[in-house]
């Protein structure tokens, strides 16, 4: 009897896992993801979580990508790079690649010049850094800082420059391999130990007292900068963009009123993250009454590539598993984003890391 009994318990077991193996295979034909919740790469469109950065973890993922962001980059490898109380890569196998913790504390900014070296504004300085630690000042002089509104050389050399805030960021290059510059009120590029003055925001664009450049800005193909103006009374808005071309010319990002996915005008919606697009545009994440989103602009014309309910800093957060429509997010969608190889990437204030392919 004990037996029969065991042979009977194996068969119905075999059984169990015949009938558990055909329905994975069936999930596996039709979603691209096992039964565990393994990664399926989303198609253009859509959204998927990309890593990983628990915060109560405290690992390398939630240190570079998960808390607020100081910046998020590409690399010319197309390797995504972020930097906050360390600074980490994302592998092809999504895992997070320590490079440094300690030295890059209290840094602003990012850009990757190398897989092991890289620009970031500490302090009064813009320095090189490289992934053995070694620093090297580029740009900055230590001692008071240069007062907001006051004007600035159209070109100095870069170590005697007061940088006009405690902390300047580098946020990309132009096509000669200048690194820009973000200080307070003033957009520098900086090139064989020179800074040259790219733009100053004045008081009247950027709409009251107390002028900056915004905390953001990025660069396209043809080396246009981008950069969201504010003020003490006024927000960066979609609106208020400016350009500054290769030439020097000022101009405006020219904008419809509208686009279908967007419950509001685009031009008040708040910015809070740009990247380029490879291209000759840009990719902006935004927010406003109706939601968060991110819109790509060229060349006068918007589209809405992802969509979330939830404004800035709420929201239910994103699970592993199966992608979702960018454009119907039921998750929030990180502040920090960046253009690399067809694809977005979103980090920041958030658990996880997104991957939304948009070419």
């Amino acid at each position: 009897m004990r037996n029969d009994s065991m042979g009977s318990t194996v068969m119905r077991r075999e059984r169990k896992w015949l009938v558990a193996g055909i329905a994975s295979a069936v999930l596996l034909g039709a979603s691209g993801c096992s039964a565990e919740g393994g990664w399926q790469e989303p198609d253009k469109g859509q959204a998927a979580v990309l890593l990983k950065a628990e915060a109560g973890a405290k690992g390398v993922a939630w240190l570079a990508f998960g808390g607020s962001p100081d910046g998020l980059a590409a690399g010319p490898d197309g390797a995504v790079y972020g930097s906050g109380a360390a600074l980490a890569e994302i592998t092809k196998d999504r895992k997070a690649r320590h490079i440094l913790e300690d030295e890059v504390h209290g840094t602003g900014g990012l850009v990757v010049l190398s897989r092991n070296a890289f620009v970031v504004g500490k302090r009064e300085h813009i320095l090189r850094i490289t992934a053995d630690g070694a620093q090297t000042v580029l740009a900055g002089a230590s001692g008071a800082p240069r007062k907001s509104g006051q004007a600035v050389p159209k070109s100095v050399p870069a170590k005697e420059v007061h940088f006009g805030t405690a902390l300047a960021k580098p946020f990309g290059t132009r096509p000669d391999g200048s690194i820009l510059i973000t200080d307070n009120d003033v957009v520098w590029q900086l090139k064989d130990g020179r800074l040259t003055r790219v733009y100053q925001v004045t008081a009247d664009s950027a709409g009251g007292s107390e002028p900056s450049v915004g905390t953001t800005g990025t660069v396209d193909r043809a080396g246009t900068v981008y950069v969201a103006p504010r003020s003490s009374k006024k927000e960066a808005t979609l609106g208020n963009i400016v350009t500054v071309r290769q030439g020097g010319t000022v101009g405006k990002v020219a904008l419809p009123k509208r686009v279908a996915e967007v419950g509001e005008s685009l031009a008040s919606l708040n910015v809070s993250w740009m990247t380029g697009d490879g291209g000759d545009g840009i990719y902006v994440h935004a927010y406003g009454k109706s939601g968060s989103y991110v819109i790509h602009l060229e060349s006068g014309r918007a589209q809405a590539v992802a969509k979330a309910p939830e404004r800035i800093g709420s929201g239910k957060e994103c699970k592993e598993g199966n992608p979702v429509d960018a454009l119907d997010l039921p998750c929030f969608m990180p502040t920090a984003l960046v253009y690399s190889s067809g694809s977005l990437i979103l980090a920041g204030d958030a658990s996880y890391v997104l991957k939304i392919p948009v070419k």
